[in-house]
Formats: structure tokens, sequence, C-alpha cells
């Protein structure tokens, strides 16, 4: 018994250089690995934040002209853009209403926001119809 306590009292002189080397370069590479994809998800932040605020403001829009008047002047036919343009200072907002579609007495309106990114997916199209019975 008195050689197993020696052998593990002589053992446990503590930790060496070498280990201590080998920890510091396990964290470095752990460290690294971790920086390298800060960019990235940096960017995939971006793009999910513009798409969420593209998409509220698109339906923000929608639901003005839903609580519109039938007669409204912004939902007469054609093209119609946004008097704030720019929005935030990256986003565009425009719509079309086109009558008689899908039936005769309504309206198709589609609102689209765009907004200034680096990919090509960037804008958001959201399609309603409205009917003079409200």
């Amino acid at each position: 018994m008195l050689n197993a306590e020696k052998e593990i009292r002589f053992s446990n002189k503590g930790v060496g250089l070498v280990e201590i080397i080998i920890a510091m370069l396990i964290f470095a590479v752990g460290i690294t690995a971790a920086l390298r994809t800060l960019p990235d998800s940096n960017r995939a932040t971006s793009r999910s934040r513009n798409l969420t605020i593209a998409t509220n403001l698109a339906q923000q829009k929608i639901e003005e002209l839903m609580g519109a008047p039938y007669s409204n002047a912004d939902l007469n036919a054609g093209a119609h853009t946004d008097p704030d343009n720019p929005i935030e200072t990256i986003f565009s907002r425009a719509w079309s209403v086109t009558d008689n579609v899908p039936l005769t007495d309504m309206k198709q309106v589609i609102v689209t926001v765009t907004y200034d990114s680096g990919s090509k997916d960037n804008s958001v199209t959201l399609t309603t119809y409205l009917t003079s019975r409200r």
C-alpha cells in the first residue's frame, strides 16, 4: 500500500509546460474557428432584419389600404409609389391596383417593398383582394 501512495504522490507534480502549450493551441484553434464565422453571422442577421422590416412595411400598407374607402385615390387602378420613399433610407414601397380581378367589383392590390442589399432576393411582395362590399 505504501508504494501505491508514493506513486500517486509523485505522479501529481502539477501541470507541465507541454500540457499548457497543448491547451493554448487547442484554445487558439477554437477561437480562430469561432472568429471565422462572425462575418457570415453578421450578414445573415442583417439580411433577416431587412427582410423583416420590408415585410412589416408591406403589411402596414396593405392594412392601410384595406381601411381606406373603396373609392380612395390610392386604390385607383394603376401603379402607385409611396411619397415617403425611401423609407428608413434603404426601403422603397410601391403598389399596384387592378380592377375587377378576380371578380367584378373587386380589386387586386399588390404591395412590393424593395431594399438595397448585397443579394438578389431584396424584395417582399404581398397580395390582397378588396371588395366594394365591406
